[in-house]
């Protein structure tokens, strides 16, 4: 891929028999791999996604490049390489499964070309080059903040096992361009965890989406996009999934629209 780093040595045994996995779809034609027992991707993921894709027509940047943390099962930047057809990008991923099962995703949608996917760590990855978006769908809870979950796919998918949200922003500072944008989604209730953690390294909140699962409910994530060394709009929406009826929204349902999604059932 023309502009990326070379790829990393790939790990041996991340070229084996992909893990059994059921198929579902995602944006338009595409497929996703997922494991038929463990971590799915999330309506979290569709909507960090979805926000990135909506940054990234707003700032004017060029369609061109982006690197993705934690990629997981490739959701987020298979939403992305859909959206925009130039599009090409790098993912890190450090599980052995899912990075297995990501690769096989881009296989189907004939993505191998346009997202090189490689076993990496957050908290140690060193490219050699600057991106103007940097996008990750982080695991949200501490250790202490609840029940660990005895699959290690599902744990450390939910939990800072492996990276603090301070990691990811790190990491995403150390590889944007002045001006460029770190897209990343965090619970409500902790979501100034977030921006301590932006503030250390540099960032500015560009636009905030709360995301209401119910018109009566209290928000349970918040969607943000922040510019890195430089001054952001500091706009807040919300987003809300259901209307007070239980249907879901003409708000969610555009928003799925926009990406390629099929009408929720």
């Amino acid at each position: 891929m023309k502009s990326l780093p070379p790829h990393m040595p790939m790990d041996p045994l991340a070229v084996d028999s992909p893990p059994r996995a059921r198929v579902d779809t995602l944006s338009g034609d595409y497929v996703i791999f997922q494991p038929e027992a463990g971590q799915r991707y999330t309506t979290d993921d569709m909507l960090a996604a979805w926000l990135a894709v909506e940054t990234l027509r707003d700032s004017g940047l060029p369609a061109t490049v982006f690197l993705d943390l934690g990629s997981g099962l490739c959701s987020v930047p298979m939403i992305l390489l859909w959206s925009f057809p130039s599009l090409r990008g790098l993912g890190v991923e450090l599980r052995r499964e899912r990075l297995m099962l990501g690769r096989q995703s881009l296989a189907a949608n004939g993505l191998l070309p346009r997202f090189r996917l490689v076993r990496g760590d957050v908290r140690t990855a060193a490219f050699r080059r600057r991106f103007p978006l940097v996008t990750s769908s982080p695991p949200y809870y501490g250790a202490h903040q609840g029940p660990v979950s005895p699959d290690s796919e599902k744990a450390a998918a939910r939990f800072e096992l492996n990276g603090t949200i301070e990691d990811y922003f790190r990491c995403a500072a150390e590889h944007l361009a002045c001006g460029g944008f770190f897209v990343t989604v965090y619970p409500r209730r902790y979501a100034e965890k977030a921006f301590r953690a932006a503030e250390q390294f540099r960032f500015s909140l560009d636009r905030r989406v709360d995301v209401f699962p119910g018109a009566a409910k209290p928000p349970l994530i918040a969607l943000l996009a922040f510019v890195w060394d430089r001054p952001g709009r500091n706009s807040t929406e919300t987003l809300t999934v259901r209307t007070a009826g239980g249907g879901f929204s003409e708000q969610y349902r555009t928003v799925r629209k926009q990406i390629g999604f099929p009408e929720p059932r």
